[in-house]
């Protein structure tokens, strides 16, 4: 992962200060107010949304928005989250403010490695099935202390033990931490497709998946292709400022808090 920051620092510090700008004037997608009966946008509209925040988050521009008292109010008798993220319940990656993303955006469920079980799954599926968010993404971060734990045979105890059981099989194999991290996202994206309740709204074009990777270095969130890796931008090979760029400036142009 290191090869990338230093691109990826002097890239979004140069591009950032016209989407801050962007962002914040812009419309929402498919949303022409706060109110609790706004519709949701698209996926794509949501990822672009997303990757426009994190540019925002990673650089120290984003504007805390969608926080105050008004806010509060028009989402109090009901919520529209416009995608559904699981992730760690590490405390350094809470995706509100990974994402720039305010009250009401994101329905948010958080638990050790970022597993697919039937609970989290149980979560997941309420959110795609009842609260019709488009995109579900699936955040693992770096340095993670569940997966660095599942690649070691040590038994932590019954209760650790079982949540590690979701990770192991996954990353087989695999013994760097990195690449473990990123293959323990596809594995849990996969459980999660295994849902019937999921895999139905998928088949109808309603719900749309997506694996990404948080680093907590430079604060940028990664997309990932279906295998496991980092999905480049054209021209930009491997470049972490390259797909930040390409994701962010469609996003802050269309969308804001």
């Amino acid at each position: 992962m290191r090869r990338w920051i230093p691109s990826a620092l002097v890239f979004l510090a140069a591009m950032v200060g016209g989407h801050v700008a962007a962002r914040l004037a812009g419309p929402e997608p498919a949303a022409a107010s706060n109110a609790v009966a706004e519709s949701a946008p698209s996926a794509a509209e949501v990822r672009r949304w997303l990757m426009g925040g994190n540019a925002l988050f990673a650089t120290g521009e984003a504007v805390p928005t969608d926080i105050d008292p008004i806010r509060r109010a028009s989402i109090a008798a009901g919520q529209t989250p416009w995608c559904t993220v699981l992730t760690c319940a590490d405390s350094r990656v809470p995706p509100e403010h990974l994402f720039d993303a305010g009250l009401g955006r994101v329905f948010t469920v958080r638990v050790a490695g970022n597993i697919a079980e039937p609970v989290t799954i149980g979560s997941v599926e309420y959110a795609a099935e009842h609260l019709h968010t488009p995109l579900i993404m699936v955040l693992g971060h770096e340095r993670c202390g569940a997966v660095t734990a599942a690649l070691s045979p040590k038994s932590l105890g019954p209760n650790l033990d079982a949540l590690l059981g979701y990770i192991r099989p996954g990353i087989a194999g695999i013994d760097d931490l990195d690449e473990a991290i990123r293959a323990n996202v596809n594995a849990q994206l996969a459980s999660l497709r295994k849902s019937a309740v999921l895999a139905e709204l998928e088949a109808e074009g309603k719900i749309s998946f997506l694996g990404a990777v948080y680093d907590l270095d430079t604060g940028l969130v990664t997309p990932l292709d279906s295998g496991g890796h980092v999905a480049a931008a054209a021209g930009h090979g491997h470049d972490h400022g390259g797909v930040a760029h390409a994701e962010a400036d469609a996003g802050h142009a269309a969308s804001t808090h």
